[in-house]
């Protein structure tokens, strides 16, 4: 009986702990897991569309991404994308400001107080959906909502949702293991025979 109640009592501590963790703190969590280096397999789901499976692998201020045909490179300053299908580069500036995680994954998560209200929607098991809504009345995205979970190697994102005016773009994911794996980047050689648009 005594052990019951001290198993009890744990869940309940860790329950009462989880509560107490405030939004903020499980985004900063977040960024700590993740660190500077990170990858994560991704299934994104759009309105009247059917869902795209890719891959994003971030590494300081570069990333490259693939979705469907689709492929992008980044140093941070240019990005670099790919449309196989039509045989096609398209360069242009990376977009600082973008918190869209398609459109710049090393900003994905790095939300600040200053440009949203953060709070938590709801627990769920062992983790949290956060919702997080833009301070300015003219932002281009209505709430972004992310489901958050903690694992053996801290906290993790399982799913972000954007609803850009009732458009929905909800985008799964689940981290990979990229110990031994070199990020790919941009080599022209590789792309002479397509296309190249350059919006610079």
């Amino acid at each position: 009986m005594r052990k019951l109640l001290l198993i009890s009592f744990a869940m309940l501590t860790a329950v009462g702990a989880m509560a107490q963790t405030t939004a903020r703190e499980w985004l900063d969590m977040l960024n700590t897991t993740l660190g500077e280096r990170y990858a994560t397999n991704i299934s994104v789901t759009m309105p009247e569309m059917d869902s795209f499976v890719g891959y994003f692998m971030v590494e300081g201020d570069g990333y490259y991404l693939t979705l469907g045909s689709m492929e992008v490179y980044s140093d941070g300053k240019v990005r670099y994308e790919i449309n196989n299908e039509r045989k096609e580069v398209s360069e242009d500036a990376v977009d600082l400001e973008s918190m869209d995680l398609l459109s710049n994954p090393t900003r994905a998560f790095s939300f600040v107080d200053e440009e949203f209200d953060i709070t938590i929607a709801k627990s769920i098991n062992n983790g949290v959906v956060l919702l997080l809504k833009p301070l300015v009345e003219d932002a281009d995205i209505t709430y972004i909502a992310i489901t958050l979970v903690r694992t053996e190697r801290g906290v993790e994102p399982r799913a972000v949702v954007y609803d850009y005016d009732g458009e929905m773009v909800t985008i799964a994911l689940k981290m990979a293991n990229i110990a031994d794996t070199n990020m790919p980047r941009w080599d022209k050689q590789a792309y002479r025979a397509y296309d190249m648009v350059s919006y610079l």
